[in-house]
């Protein structure tokens, strides 16, 4: 999805979940496959070197999240356990060497609400030439938080991907499947519906190829290119073609020249709507300047290209400009203004609300322009703070409205005119080795629309926590605290307009690492059992608790 938290936010999640999944890949739960295919490579190859400058992992500026969802399923969170002095201390667990890296991992696990999770990685032995890999995965869950099986969802896929390296090119190549299921669990209490009636179901296909140069030289460049295919289970489908061309030229060591171009085509079909293709064109250009200490510039532009028929100008510009300055050896300045088209298609709206309407309308957003103006500070070697404000225009934003006809789907509904966007947000991450982290991200945003009386389903602020502790390298603790509140919805019954209640999710991970190969875990999510809506008539699962086993193989 995408976006909500901020790149320092993400910065922190990256650095304890990079720690999680050097004991354990599965501590991710297997979502997002490149992740973990990361975390393998690296154990594999022993390469990338810790940062020297820890401040330079928060960037200048948040990535909203442009859908208010949070997810509930079973996932890694982040917990800092207070220091316990046993009586006696369980074995440590030996440092593997690059050797000794595990090719994969098979982890499943049973839970509360029908619930089963299974997910699985391999990959080749170490080669120069070549990386292969396959991952499969199944997240259920048969029950969930309305009449029982009428509100069952899940998340299944299969995928492989290849990678050859040799002396001038590296070619890669992915293959996959994946389908999401819900149902339309969103009906008046107390009435009577057909399960198989209900049942929505998302199928993605995915196939896709990249070029680029395995020599290291001034100039860089990659190619690429995606073809996707997503259809529900009544009459929506739709098929994307995505071609990409990276470059960049080093003209010295401090001045470079980067370039991207990407075009989309995407055709979509539906009970009331005729296939066209939409076609989506961007180019991006910038050329940068840093001196070796204090002072970081970039300048460019953004040109785009797009036949959508909700306006009249298909061609658009956009200024793209960075700048970092270090006002001392604590705290930087950072700054930027930009743009740019933003894809919007079936998949992506889907991906944000499975919830869709037939026949909903897809429009790209124009983002006019993005002031963004921050600091950032690294208090002392273990403390990173950031905080900073955002202004941005939108043309055509979308907002997710129930359905007046079925108060259990959405119908998607735009902003004609300009929609102006404020983010204060701040962020704060701190780190103790390899044994402590704790992260904190807090976001409050303001929209003003021009042809909608409310910004339907936005939050107006977010606030993220999660922290970890490793006890003796044989025990991970993790917790997370997600809470979220301000969307408004509109209630074609009563014909007003309702706040939602504020979300609240407190979840709890353990894991116990019985060898070098076996471990277990217990996942508890929402403890509170705060059955939020994350849409209206849409609540949440309330406590839910999974246990299981993972085995790592060389």
């Amino acid at each position: 999805m995408t976006k909500f938290i901020s790149y320092s936010f993400l910065a922190g999640l990256l650095l304890s979940v990079t720690h999680v999944l050097a004991q354990n890949p599965t501590w991710e739960e297997g979502k997002e496959m490149k992740e973990v295919e990361i975390e393998i490579i690296r154990s594999r190859e022993n390469t990338v070197p810790k940062a020297n400058r820890l401040f330079e992992k928060i960037p200048p500026r948040p990535v909203e999240f442009l859908s208010p969802p949070i997810s509930y399923d079973y996932k890694v969170f982040n917990f800092q356990t207070p220091e316990l002095n046993p009586v006696a201390r369980p074995l440590r667990l030996k440092e593997g060497s690059s050797s000794q890296a595990y090719r994969g991992y098979v982890s499943a696990g049973l839970g509360n609400y029908a619930s089963q999770y299974l997910d699985g990685f391999i990959t080749n032995k170490a080669d120069k030439k070549k990386l292969l890999g396959a991952h499969v995965f199944l997240n259920r869950s048969g029950k969930g938080p309305v009449d029982d099986e009428n509100s069952g969802s899940g998340h299944s896929g299969i995928s492989a991907f290849a990678q050859t390296f040799g002396k001038e090119l590296a070619f890669g190549a992915n293959i996959g499947i994946e389908q999401r299921s819900t149902h339309f669990y969103g009906y008046p209490e107390g009435t009577e519906v057909d399960r198989g009636d209900i049942k929505q179901a998302y199928t993605l296909f995915n196939l896709g190829a990249q070029l680029m140069n395995a020599r290291k030289s001034d100039f860089s460049y990659q190619v690429g290119g995606n073809f996707s295919f997503i259809n529900d289970k009544f009459e929506a489908k739709e098929s994307t073609v995505d071609l990409l061309f990276k470059g960049a030229y080093k003209i010295n060591d401090e001045q470079a020249i980067n370039l991207k171009a990407d075009y989309s085509i995407i055709n979509r079909k539906d009970v009331d709507i005729e296939a066209k293709a939409r076609n989506l064109f961007q180019v991006n250009g910038y050329y940068s300047f840093k001196t070796q200490s204090d002072f970081y510039l970039q300048v460019g532009a953004t040109v785009a290209v797009e036949n959508d028929s909700i306006d009249s100008d298909n061609f658009h510009f956009y200024p793209d400009v960075k700048m970092t300055y270090a006002l001392n050896d604590v705290i930087d300045f950072v700054g930027s203004l930009s743009g740019g088209m933003e894809k919007v298609s079936l998949q992506t709206l889907s991906n944000e609300n499975i919830w869709l309407a037939p026949s909903i309308s897809t429009f790209h957003t124009n983002k006019k322009f993005d002031l963004n103006a921050g600091i950032r500070a690294k208090l002392g070697g273990k403390v990173l703070a950031g905080a900073g404000i955002s202004f941005a225009t939108l043309d055509n934003l979308y907002f997710f409205i129930n359905d007046p006809a079925d108060q259990s789907k959405f119908q998607v509904a735009y902003d004609d005119g300009t929609t102006k966007r404020t983010n204060f947000y701040g962020s704060l991450l701190f780190t103790y080795s390899d044994v402590a982290k704790f992260s904190l991200q807090g976001d409050y945003y303001t929209y003003a629309t021009d042809n909608l009386p409310e910004a339907w389903h936005k939050p107006t602020y977010r606030v993220t926590a999660g922290a970890s502790y490793n006890l003796y390298k044989k025990f991970i603790f993790n917790l997370d605290m997600i809470a979220q509140g301000g969307m408004k919805a509109f209630d074609w019954d009563n014909d007003k307009t309702i706040k939602l209640d504020p979300a609240f999710d407190l979840s709890f991970k353990t894991e116990y690492l019985i060898s070098d190969t076996f471990s277990a875990f217990v996942n508890l999510n929402n403890i509170a059992s705060n059955k939020y809506p994350i849409f209206y008539n849409y609540p949440v699962r309330g406590f839910q608790a999974m246990a299981g086993i993972t085995w790592k193989f060389k």
